[in-house]
C-alpha cells in the first residue's frame, strides 16, 4: 500500500484490530485528543476480522466526521501482528509512529513524554512508555535477550536457577539496571523514521510474537538506543487482543503461530543446533519442575501439550490459524 499524499506529520499513531472493535474504540478514543493537539494522525488497521469489525470501525469513524486526524485500513487479510502493523506505517508519512494494541488506554501527555524524549536523544529509535496491568499495577515492559537457557530457568520455575542464572532470566523486573534491557514491550512503543528506514520494517514472516524481540535486537545492532520513559503511561488490558497469556494462564493449549514463531526466534539467532538446544533444556527444566514433588509441593503447570508443541516447525502450515 503506497503512502497516502501528505504533508509528513510529526507523529502516527497505528492502532491494529483483530475482532475486538469496541476496545479499538476505546484504545483511539484516549489518545484521538493528543494526536489532534500535537498535528498527527491515528491510523485504525482492521486485520480481516472474522466478526463486524470493518463495520463498527468505519461508522464509528464516519460518526467524527471530515477529519485529517484519522484513518482506517481494512486488510484484505489476516497477515499477522507484523504485518498489520506495517500497513500502518506505510499509511501515512510521518517523523515517528507510535504502535499501540487494541487493548489499552493512554494517559493524557503520554504521547508527548515519548515524543519529546525522541527528540531529545537522536540515536533513541525505540520508546516505550511504563505499562500499567488492569489493576493499576506496573507490569514488566523491559526484557533481556531470550537464550536456549532461558527455556530451562523459565521451565524450572524455582527461584534457586532465576538467582543463578539471571542473566537469562528474560524479565527484566524494576530494581534491575536497564542497561541489561536488550527488547521493550510492543503493546506500545514508539518508533523513530530513521530507525525504520534504517532497521526495516517488522518482521512479517513472524505471524505474532517474537517480532517485537526481534526488532529490538535488530535496532540495537543497527546502534540505536532503546529506553521507558517514566514520565508516559498505558494501560494495558493484556490478553484481551490475542488470548494467548489468557489461554497459558489457564494451561490451555497454545496456538501454533506462538510455536512456529518461538522456533523461528531461536534458530534465527542460534542456529538449528540452538533451537534443539533450547528444547532439550526446557525438558531439563520441566523435570526440574516435577521433582518439587519430593518438597511434597505441586509442580507447576505450563500451557497444554508444550512439550510436543515446541518442536512445531516455522513453516508449520497451521501456524497461521
Amino acid at each position: 500500500m503506497p503512502k497516502v499524499h501528505m504533508a509528513r506529520k510529526p507523529l502516527s499513531v497505528i492502532i491494529l484490530n483483530y475482532g475486538t472493535p469496541d476496545l479499538a474504540i476505546a484504545s483511539a478514543e484516549s489518545v484521538l485528543p493528543e494526536i489532534a493537539a500535537l498535528g498527527g494522525i491515528l491510523v485504525i488497521v482492521d486485520n480481516a476480522s472474522p466478526d463486524s469489525s470493518a463495520a463498527k470501525l468505519t461508522d464509528w469513524v464516519a460518526s467524527l466526521g471530515a477529519s485529517d486526524h484519522i484513518r482506517l485500513v481494512l486488510s484484505p487479510k489476516n497477515g499477522g501482528f507484523a504485518a498489520g502493523n506495517n500497513l500502518g506505517v506505510k499509511a501515512a508519512d510521518a517523523e515517528f509512529y507510535l504502535l499501540l494494541n487494541s487493548d489499552t488506554l493512554v494517559a493524557s501527555g503520554a504521547l508527548t513524554s515519548l515524543l519529546t524524549a525522541m527528540r531529545a536523544d537522536e540515536r533513541l529509535g525505540l520508546a516505550g512508555p511504563v505499562i500499567l496491568d488492569g489493576h493499576g499495577e506496573r507490569a514488566v515492559s523491559r526484557f533481556r535477550k531470550r537464550t536456549p537457557l532461558s527455556e530451562f530457568v523459565e521451565a524450572s520455575g524455582l527461584d534457586f536457577f532465576y538467582r543463578m542464572f539471571r542473566r537469562h532470566v528474560v524479565p527484566l523486573h524494576e530494581s534491575e539496571s536497564a542497561d541489561d534491557m536488550r527488547w521493550i514491550s510492543f503493546a506500545c512503543i514508539m518508533l523513530r523514521k530513521e530507525t525504520i528506514d534504517d532497521a526495516g520494517l517488522l518482521d512479517e514472516r513472524y505471524f505474532m510474537y517474537f517480532e517485537d524481540s526481534v526488532y529490538g535486537l535488530r535496532a540495537r545492532e543497527k546502534g540505536w538506543k532503546i529506553a521507558r520513559i517514566d514520565s508516559a503511561e498505558v494501560t494495558h488490558f493484556e490478553a484481551k487482543s490475542s488470548g494467548v497469556e489468557e489461554a497459558a494462564a489457564a494451561h490451555k493449549r497454545l496456538p501454533p503461530f506462538y510455536y512456529a514463531s518461538r522456533s523461528r526466534y531461536f534458530i534465527e539467532q542460534f542456529g538449528i543446533a540452538g533451537f534443539i538446544t533450547a528444547n532439550l533444556l526446557w525438558y531439563c527444566g520441566r523435570a526440574v519442575n516435577y521433582a518439587r514433588v519430593l518438597a511434597l509441593k505441586a509442580p507447576k503447570k505450563t500451557a497444554a501439550h508444550r512439550g510436543a508443541d515446541i518442536w512445531t516447525g516455522p513453516e508449520s502450515p497451521s501456524a497461521k490459524n
